[in-house]
């Protein structure tokens, strides 16, 4: 099942042909620095899944944004792949963008998206500091949005929500795996549903036809845990606390 865009994206008048704002491929930092230190000190108090989530939400606007002036797959695959990874590190490599095959108004700001998500996802791995990634996302995406109204209104209310879901904890840093649905704002998300979620995206998945994505054979030789693209709460719990 091809990636589709979620309902709160597809705000009306998003996806305007017309560029209106400047873009630099080798001046990024005047976009999306300095960071809003208010901001960062909310989103250091999130699980890093929950920063990696939200990381990968505000992708999903902005590729939205440039979805009628781009037909490259690429990007949706990987903001398919980051969901996954969520999940479980395992499921796709730690691999980078070639940054010259994403240049110019509408490449540019779209390379830049997929790198921070990437970059996010390899910081919690690590157990890093993803958020560094995602205020400079953030910042992207009032940048490039027609009226950046709409997705602050997202932004508001959903780290509203992972805050109370999912509050970092410093034993355990990572936290549990957050279902794409969490970041619908019109959805009354029940955490309790997080592993048939979960289990019902994994089901959709097809590592065939997502380059991105490693195969069942690779992921064990990778050292997953589990039965591949089969998702347990108990099994995830018991990696990250080492049961």
């Amino acid at each position: 099942m091809a990636f589709v865009f979620s309902r709160h994206v597809q705000v009306n008048g998003i996806q305007d042909a017309t560029i209106r704002y400047k873009w630099d491929d080798w001046d990024v930092e005047s976009v999306d620095m300095p960071l809003d230190e208010g901001q960062q000190q909310l989103l250091g108090r999130l699980s890093q899944r929950a920063i990696c989530a939200f990381t990968t939400g505000t992708a999903e606007w902005i590729l939205y944004r440039f979805a009628r002036l781009s037909d490259d797959p690429f990007p949706l695959q990987c903001l398919e792949t980051a969901w996954t990874q969520i999940v479980n590190f395992n499921y796709a490599p730690h691999k980078d963008i070639r940054i010259e095959d994403w240049t110019g108004p509408v490449r540019g700001p779209v390379g830049v998206a997929i790198r921070r998500v990437k970059f996010a996802i390899q910081q919690a791995d690590v157990c890093g500091d993803p958020a560094w990634r995602t205020g400079r996302i953030v910042k992207l995406a009032e940048h490039v949005l027609p009226d950046p109204a709409p997705y602050k209104q997202w932004r508001d209310r959903i780290l509203a929500r992972l805050l109370a879901l999912y509050p970092m904890d410093a034993d355990e840093k990572l936290g549990e795996v957050v279902p794409r649905e969490a970041l619908d704002p019109d959805l009354a998300f029940d955490i309790s549903q997080t592993e048939n979620l979960i289990n019902r995206f994994l089901a959709g998945l097809d590592y065939r036809m997502n380059p991105c994505l490693n195969s069942p054979d690779q992921m064990r030789q990778q050292g997953f845990q589990g039965v591949p693209y089969v998702f347990s709460i108990e099994q995830d719990r018991k990696q990250r606390f080492d049961w």
